[in-house]
């Protein structure tokens, strides 16, 4: 990208154009340049000459080349000014406090869109305290079906149902047919955009606006079904006035008559004062009293910021009023919260819904909402319990098996329980076998060692005995012993579950206590014997 010089902007613009380039908001700029006439025109009549804009170039000029002249006179009207706001409130030149800042706030942008300095830390020093704010109300929902009674055409009902459901400032109805969108409800889900099929199952919950679009001021706003449904009405009659429908970018609402204008804020203020007096809500103020208690339009605001928080939410009490204030296009509770607080659109339309039977003003279209409200519930609880109840039934299901399994292992537990059991009968009977045995081997050996046993004649000892011993062969319950002592062969057998001797016919003899010392013969006794 490349700067050209005849792109450079130059600073020596008139100071009214500057002035209207600081200001996005069509209603502010509108008040601003009334409050700014009126100052330049009127208060510094004596003081400055020629017309509103020469008026303008003066003050701007004197106030660059000597600040404190201008400072001497933002000084000077502070205290005249201030000397309103001491005087009874009856009076007719009575001034509130807390309307005391908005004859500055022009001077102060036409100064700083100028680049003239001024020291307004010392302006604001003089200005008195407020008093409190005001103590005013908003409309009633019974007020505002009255004001329906008496409207004149689609345009207005459509104007105050907009302004009651969705706490629009008088400011934020420079909007095109754009700005406006439907939000719908398909199976329990928030969706912005609907196909051509889903045109039967799709309900719309609300309609959603883009207030001071284009803006850093700009927020997301929220209408009701019923308010929709009025500008869907009021639509029908613009494009039977216009003979067509209207384009994306025309305004919303319009002056009557064949040419395309956007009404006006005050033109929008004037209808609603009219609409009052029809109504009877707007008599004549008292002597002494200046204003009424319910402002025109922001009685409907009021209303609304009411109604709203009054709503119980689905969601925590702090988060649900955060999201609360940025439908009426607030920062949030405090300044960081729309840095670190940023609702989805879809969240802050689930908080809308919840006010939106409360917000409705026809009474029968509130009822039929809240009978549809409390179907919901009703259907969506019972889905609930059939969902509970077949879990239920499905964990119920899961642990008939699971106890199944767990019968099952029990009773092989039971069965390896029952067969350890028999094993170990079995061992402790083959254990008291071989304890026999070995009783029977020290018996025989006691027996053998014995010098008078005709077996030893030389009575020598019984381990040398033994090696005279020597296996020749085995049978199937038999074991031939060669004895080189007797010069024999000697069989030891199993006879009636008992080992026995041929030669000595006996069971307790030497030969007996070699053939049970043989590893082999032992495996045979022991499972012919014990077994």
């Amino acid at each position: 990208m490349k700067l050209r010089k005849e792109d450079i902007q130059s600073i020596s613009e008139e100071p009214l154009n500057l002035f209207y380039q600081g200001i996005k908001s069509p209603s502010t700029k509108t008040k601003y340049t009334r409050t700014l006439k009126r100052i330049l025109c009127d208060i510094l009549e004596d003081i400055l000459e020629g017309t509103f804009e020469e008026r303008a170039s003066q003050f701007v000029s004197k106030a660059r080349s000597d600040p404190s002249w201008a400072t001497g006179i933002l000084l000077s009207m502070s205290r005249k000014l201030r000397e309103r706001t001491e005087l009874q409130k009856t009076d007719k030149d009575y001034l509130s406090p807390n309307s005391f800042s908005r004859y500055f706030k022009p001077v102060k942008k036409l100064l700083d869109m100028n680049e003239v300095p001024i020291a307004w830390k010392r302006i604001y020093s003089t200005f008195p305290e407020s008093n409190g704010g005001s103590t005013g109300r908003g409309y009633t929902r019974e007020e505002i079906q009255k004001m329906l009674n008496f409207t004149n055409g689609a345009i207005e009902k459509s104007i105050i149902l907009m302004a009651a459901s969705s706490g629009i400032r008088l400011g934020g109805f420079n909007l095109t047919w754009n700005d406006v969108k439907p939000v719908y409800k398909i199976d329990n889900k928030i969706t912005f955009d609907i196909t051509e099929s889903e045109v039967p199952k799709a309900q719309v919950v609300c309609a959603m606006f883009t207030v001071y679009k284009g803006t850093s001021d700009e927020y997301p706003g929220f209408v009701t079904p019923e308010a929709y449904s009025s500008l869907l009405d009021y639509r029908t009659s613009w494009i039977k006035e216009m003979g067509r429908e209207p384009r994306p970018t025309d305004p919303l609402f319009k002056k009557e008559g064949p040419f395309i204008i956007a009404l006006t804020s005050n033109a929008i203020k004037s209808r609603m004062e009219e609409t009052l007096k029809r109504a009877g809500l707007r008599i004549p103020l008292v002597k002494g009293k200046r204003r009424h208690e319910v402002p025109v339009m922001n009685g409907f605001r009021r209303f609304f910021n009411k109604t709203n928080k009054e709503t119980l939410s689905k969601d925590s009490p702090l988060a649900a009023l955060i999201k609360k204030e940025f439908q009426m296009g607030h920062i949030g509770l405090v300044k960081l919260d729309r840095n670190y607080f940023q609702a989805h659109v879809s969240e802050l339309v689930e908080e809308y819904l919840n006010a939106v039977p409360h917000l409705t003003i026809d009474d029968s279209e509130r009822l039929r909402l809240q009978s549809k409200i409390k179907d919901e519930k009703i259907s969506k609880l019972e889905t609930e319990k059939d969902a509970k109840i077949s879990e239920l039934e499905n964990k119920l299901k899961h642990h008939t098996t699971t106890q199944k399994e767990t019968d099952d292992k029990v009773q092989s537990l039971e069965e390896m329980t029952r067969q350890l059991a028999e094993r170990l009968q079995k061992q402790e009977s083959m254990n008291d076998e071989i304890n026999k045995i070995h009783l029977k081997i020290k018996e025989t050996m006691d027996r053998e060692s014995n010098p008078s046993n005709p077996h030893f004649p030389d009575g020598g000892p019984f381990d040398t005995r033994l090696v005279n011993l020597e296996v020749r062969e085995f049978g199937e319950r038999s074991m031939t012993i060669f004895d080189s002592e007797f010069e024999e062969s000697i069989n030891v057998v199993l006879r009636k579950d008992k080992v026995y001797c041929t030669h000595d016919r006996s069971t307790k003899c030497k030969h007996v206590l070699f053939a049970l010392g043989n590893p082999d013969f032992y495996r045979l006794v022991k499972k012919t014997i014990v077994t």
